[in-house]
């Protein structure tokens, strides 16, 4: 949705109080061109101008504004963290950056004559999210008890039309871990993946975002948790959780079942928290009684520790946090295989851009932005 004037009422407005353009640009310490430009809906006012408006023509902002739906608009998603709200500031910035992104469209590689493959009528019980799962792992040919790899996740990224963007956004604990947009027009996604989480979460974003790639119409909580089952199931499918469910229904102690999924996790690079929760999400669905870890928190301080053992992606890509321009642009492309930056630099190259551009659609400083501009 976008914020338009409606104009035929303020004109109304204006011919009922008296007011001509230029009296109008006077109230309001303007030009006269500018509220010419507002009133043919070429510009909207700032938020200062626009509260001045509502109150010289003794409007309401509801009377004042139309919300519009836009065609083609970018669809932006955040992987969720607790219950934090997404602010609709941040939403309507994403999406600036969505409308950023399309003009780097015609410089990706992927086949324009046909749209990426996606799920007809995506739903998130139990059996359907299964027999997706197990559709993708033969796909890649991955069994079961395996471990799903980064570079099959990556795999697939490429084939549904998906850019991956790694970023260096710091360490963030509300919900700047991922940013998804996808732009209906051209149906391209494009993915701000944070490199400095921790290895075994990062993967959990990755597989959530292929959720998303997978089930482009599903949007706001809807979508967020239909990515969510995907993920869990992707990474740790029904026959694992069914395995691992009689393995620990034989243990006798808090702290072997505990054990035993930690093991379970740093096997397969997932955190424990996947795995126990898909351990029981088949028990609800088999009727069988659940494994309680919750009660006094155990598995959220053994998901903590565990954590804490191993590095941010950044550390294990880099060797450090602050990689160097030339080292950070050449992760995208050899580690994730990302055709982000060569669009990037051509786009910039034929347009005669400036560092403030990169600074834009990635959301980083200007003096980070500038330098890896000069690298491009």
């Amino acid at each position: 949705m976008k914020n338009k004037l409606d104009i035929e009422k303020i004109n109304q407005k204006c011919q009922e109080l008296g007011f001509t353009q230029t009296k109008l640009s006077k109230e309001l310490d303007v030009t006269r061109e500018a509220v010419s430009q507002w009133l043919k809906g070429e510009k909207f006012p700032r938020p200062d101008k626009l509260l001045r408006l509502a109150q010289v023509l003794k409007l309401s902002f509801s009377e004042l504004v139309n919300k519009v739906s836009l065609e083609n608009e970018p669809v932006v998603a955040f992987r969720k963290k607790g219950a934090h709200k997404i602010t609709p500031e941040y939403i309507e910035q994403a999406k600036d950056m969505g409308r950023i992104l399309k003009h780097l469209v015609p410089h990706l590689p992927f086949d324009n004559l046909s749209q990426p493959a996606s799920l007809i009528r995506p739903l998130t019980d139990y059996p359907y999210i299964q027999k997706v799962v197990n559709k993708v792992r033969n796909e890649i040919n991955v069994h079961e008890g395996d471990a799903i790899d980064f570079s099959h996740l990556i795999k697939f990224f490429n084939e549904l039309h998906a850019v991956l963007i790694p970023v260096l956004w710091g360490s963030k604990d509300k919900h700047e871990n991922a940013l998804h947009i996808y732009l209906p027009e051209s149906m391209t996604t494009w993915i701000y993946l944070n490199l400095d989480c921790k290895i075994h979460d990062f993967k959990f974003w990755m597989a959530h975002e292929l959720g998303h790639v997978y089930a482009p119409d599903l949007k706001d909580d809807e979508g967020e948790d239909f990515a969510d089952s995907f993920a869990g199931a992707l990474l740790f499918p029904e026959k694992l959780a069914e395995r691992e469910y009689i393995q620990l229904r034989r243990l006798n102690n808090i702290g072997s079942m505990i054990n035993h999924i930690k093991g379970i996790a740093e096997k397969l690079v997932v955190s424990p928290l996947t795995v126990y929760y898909e351990i029981n999400k088949y028990a609800n669905y088999s009727n069988k009684p659940v494994i309680d870890l919750e009660s006094n928190k155990e598995i959220f301080r053994a998901n903590f520790n565990f954590n804490k053992q191993f590095k941010t992606l950044s550390e294990v890509v880099f060797g450090s946090k602050s990689p160097s321009p030339a080292k950070y642009i050449a992760c995208a492309k050899e580690e994730f295989g990302s055709p982000f930056f060569d669009s990037l630099k051509t786009y910039i190259e034929d347009n005669r851009k400036s560092a403030s551009f990169v600074q834009s659609i990635l959301n980083i400083s200007i003096l980070d932005a500038q330098n890896i501009y000069e690298e491009l």
